[in-house]
């Protein structure tokens, strides 16, 4: 089943996690550890760049911003497709010192308004397709825009450099990215990721997944999530690995990629279409694991997989906030359903409602500790911020550990729909149904999706005197695409005399799920 196997991996002691924290910034960590004259990037047309390559485009793209007057601690937003040098623009910002903010190219105007606002960033760099829309919002508010193509032209590129000048003293605390994620007001909110903090998670992991140097990751996740930013990259640039770049993910394209990796990575959705593209288990030989991460793993999903590839999925389980913090064994056994167990340096503990710790079995609310944490929210009030506990981040999510130490995700406590990868928050899709007219109420919710793992749903209450038929249903969603990302816009809309409420006036959620759970099965 696997041909690979890291034999020159260099060990990391788990136990350094706690006395020996990263002290300087991420560049400055990941290139002691690269070969020059080693592939760190390829594209399934040929092209390649090694570490030398990566070393010298990241020098000029940070004289090239220094030229701007952009340097350490300020913030460039990036909005651009997956591409080479999206990935070289992400690591000039570490080497620079600058705070990354990467955002879906698929934001609306509307969405991407107050991030802009909220952020105040000193550049934005977005695709040329993007650039008209992005122009007039930036502009508006005196930030400069240039742009970067999928091959390296683009606006950016015609910056004359800066004088040679040596590398920022970038230091562990200082912020390396802002990640945007919203909460279930539906404002966006950026979680405010330190240097140190993302070169302990990246120790963490290539541990406990085994990275080492002779890899090559299969990279077919987004640019603008932690998953495909982080999680993955980071493990790259830290033992001088390699990536395979796909231009997209398309199941039938990213199988027949699997021969030329050893690693890949990618959501339960990726996987649920791989699994019927046949030709999966030959071209499946030279991969060592395959992880699955950002959204829970359905049971089905696992063992279709293993039943096409000879492979079993590797779950892990993370947060924006912590990093991954959790995987299932790469040596042992891998449960479905199951998070996994604790990575190096990684301490979870599970507390009751008046933060008791409870034993294995028990359910309630994870609390993460680990050497480096996270450094709040950006510029969210005091009452906003996270909690922490006895130096424990207080999550918000519920789950259990059975005995033989294996997590379970058993909810949140938040309302967060987990779409295809996709965290979509379900006041922020009410926001927007409830400003279209014939639109008294609405209540967004997921259901069981067998494609997605959940599917965004929502529920209207007409206004008075209102009748929303078939068509005019068909409207709503045209009219939500122009106001939010496509994979919040509802998969099914439901009318309803009435939402449940309680006797506060919160809409009963699980009344609705429960109603509609068994929608998109009853349509197959």
């Amino acid at each position: 089943m696997m041909s690979h196997q890291c034999l020159q991996a260099d060990p990391v002691n788990a136990q350094s996690f706690s006395d020996d924290p990263a002290t300087r910034g991420l560049y400055a960590t990941f290139k002691p550890g690269w070969n020059p004259l080693a592939t760190f990037l390829a594209t399934p047309e040929g092209q390649r760049w090694t570490y030398a390559d990566l070393d010298q485009i990241t020098a000029v793209c940070v004289r090239r911003v220094a030229a701007l007057g952009i340097g350490r601690g300020a913030r460039v937003v990036a909005l651009l497709e997956r591409s080479p040098w999206n990935l070289f623009l992400y690591v000039s910002c570490l080497r620079a010192g600058i705070v990354f903010v990467p955002l879906s190219p698929q934001l609306t105007p509307a969405e991407l308004a107050p991030v802009l606002a909220d952020v105040e960033p000193a550049l934005v760099v977005c695709s040329p397709a993007l650039q008209a829309r992005v122009r007039e919002l930036a502009e508006a508010a005196g930030i400069p825009v240039l742009t970067l193509d999928a091959d390296g032209s683009g606006g950016l590129s015609s910056v004359a450099p800066a004088d040679t000048q040596p590398d920022a003293d970038v230091k562990a605390d200082d912020i390396a990215a802002i990640m945007f994620t919203s909460g279930t007001t539906g404002r966006p909110k950026g979680a405010v990721i330190p240097h140190g903090h993302l070169a302990t998670k990246a120790r963490s992991l290539v541990e406990g997944l085994g990275w080492c140097s002779s890899d090559t990751l299969l990279h077919a996740m987004p640019l603008h999530h932690a998953h495909g930013l982080f999680m993955t990259t980071h493990c790259v640039l830290t033992v001088g690995a390699s990536i395979l770049l796909a231009p997209r993910f398309d199941a039938a394209e990213t199988v027949a990629l699997l021969p030329s990796a050893t690693v890949f990575s990618g959501v339960p959705t990726m996987y649920s279409r791989m699994a019927s593209v046949a030709g999966l288990r030959k071209r499946s030989r030279n991969i060592r694991v395959f992880v699955c991460a950002s959204a829970p793993l359905p049971p089905d999903v696992f063992q279709r997989f293993e039943q096409a590839s000879g492979h079993q999925l590797l779950e892990c389980w993370g947060m924006s906030e912590t990093m991954t913090n959790t995987a299932n064994p790469l040596d042992g056994p891998r449960r479905p359903s199951s998070a996994g167990k604790l990575l190096p340096g990684v301490e979870i503990r599970v507390t009751d409602a008046d933060g008791r710790v409870l034993p294995p079995g028990r359910a309630g609310v994870l609390e993460i500790r680990s050497a480096t944490r996270f450094g709040g929210y950006w510029r969210r009030s005091e009452s906003e911020q996270p909690r922490f506990r006895d130096g424990y981040f207080v999550t918000g999510d519920i789950g259990s550990f059975d005995a033989d130490g294996y997590l379970s995700i058993i909810g949140r406590t938040s309302d967060v729909i987990i779409s295809g990868g996709n965290n979509v928050y379900p006041r922020e899709v009410e926001l927007a149904l409830e400003q279209l007219a014939g639109v008294s109420k609405a209540a967004v919710f997921g259901l069981p999706h067998p494609d997605f793992g959940e599917a965004v749903a929502a529920a209207i209450e007409p206004a008075a005197c209102m009748t929303l038929d078939q068509s005019a249903l068909d409207v709503m969603r045209l009219a939500l695409r122009e106001r939010l990302s496509g994979y919040k816009v509802p998969k099914a809309l439901f009318v309803v005399d009435g939402l449940p409420l309680t006797v506060l006036g919160k809409i009963q959620r699980s009344v609705l799920k429960n109603r509609f759970a068994d929608h998109f099965s009853r349509a197959d």
